[in-house]
């Protein structure tokens, strides 16, 4: 019984330290990382927007256009944004923690992550505030209020 024990244990020490958060589900699926079949991508598409990463919500108020988003045990070097009109870009790369153990539950994400957001109103990077603090990365921008016009039918 002890020799089992043993080699479970070697196998979780292995195992750990290639875990990526889906390296169980990449052992146990029916496909090598990077094939999917027709149901998983209409799996992937149907997926509720709680789990979307990083989490974000979106605010308007009179003056600006606010996103919040959490990242937790980010670092903002790791962080990076782009935009272009209404998209919003952000990407990242999380490291996992450095524990000597083995995992028994593990729900967090690590590794490259990258969402694009479609914003409210279209902004330009030159105005859009960021700061990162306790694994909230808050971004603002002024609104641009466009008045509307008529358009002539010919």
């Amino acid at each position: 019984m002890q020799l089992e024990f043993d080699k479970l244990k070697k196998w979780m020490e292995v195992t750990q330290k290639y875990q990526n958060g889906k390296f169980w589900d990449m052992v146990f699926d029916e496909h090598p990382p990077g094939e999917t079949d027709l149901e998983e991508e209409d799996e992937l598409e149907e997926r509720p927007a709680s789990l979307k990463y990083p989490q974000t919500d979106i605010f308007l108020t009179e003056q600006e256009v606010i996103l919040l988003m959490e990242i937790p045990g980010a670092k903002k070097e790791d962080i990076s944004l782009t935009v272009s009109g209404s998209r919003l870009v952000v990407r990242g790369d999380l490291q996992p923690p450095l524990i000597n153990g083995v995992t028994v539950q593990n729900e967090r994400l690590y590794g490259e992550f990258q969402r694009e957001i479609d914003l409210p109103e279209p902004a330009e990077s030159k105005n859009m505030m960021a700061r990162f603090e306790n694994g909230l990365l808050v971004i603002s921008y002024p609104r641009s209020f466009i008045r509307e016009e008529n358009i002539i039918i010919r």
